[in-house]
């Protein structure tokens, strides 16, 4: 079950890449695209770390995962990027926590880096002062400290997929034919539960 990995892409395709609304245009399809493999990526970290399956990842857990997200720490510095991760401190990050992580500090993914995110239940506003003070500081911490930066790396069971997404954005005609796939009534544009429901159909890797 993905389905928190298509809410963080749909989220930022909208919210981030395009014009705000609650849809997604042709013109922002390329978008999504890039951003279904580069959040079922991070999903795939998250998860596989997440050995109770409870969508969350507790201090044990991270202590556990932690060279599944490329990170060397000793067990005090686990125990201080954690509680940097849980942003609430609850004691319990979520993904849209872990993702905020990831972009917060620069972590590549497969080589990929982002570092805009959005959360889950919020739209994105203009007062956002704190989101390239925070990649600053990561970048700037990296430098001090490289051995503590994440790096994700994919098992390669999206690789298929990649590999025709990546053709598709080099070949017009044939993105113009995935767009009429997933927009079927031609309105030029689809919603959350049109683009949920082409994933299952078409890529149910993702």
């Amino acid at each position: 079950d993905h389905k928190p990995a298509l809410m963080r892409a749909y989220k930022k395709t909208t919210l981030r890449d395009g014009d705000g609304d609650a849809w997604v245009e042709k013109n922002e399809f390329p978008a999504l695209l890039h951003n279904l493999l580069y959040f079922n990526k991070c999903w795939e970290c998250f998860d596989e770390v997440d050995t109770g399956d409870d969508r969350r990842m507790d201090l044990a857990e991270f202590k556990a995962g932690l060279a599944k997200m490329g990170l060397a720490l000793s067990k005090d510095q686990a125990e201080e990027e954690f509680a940097r991760i849980d942003a609430n401190g609850g004691g319990q990050v979520l993904f849209d926590e872990f993702c905020a992580y990831v972009a917060q500090t620069a972590c590549p993914v497969d080589g990929n880096v982002v570092t805009e995110f959005t959360t889950t239940d919020s739209r994105p506003t203009d007062d956002h002062p704190s989101q390239a003070a925070a990649v600053a500081a990561a970048l700037q911490s990296q430098e001090e400290a490289p051995d503590t930066q994440p790096d994700i790396v994919s098992d390669g069971k999206f690789d298929g997929v990649e590999g025709e997404f990546k053709a598709v954005l080099a070949d017009a005609a044939a993105l113009a034919k995935m767009w009429r796939s997933l927009d079927y009534n031609g309105n030029g544009k689809v919603s959350l539960a049109e683009i949920d429901k082409w994933v299952s159909d078409q890529y149910p890797v993702l």
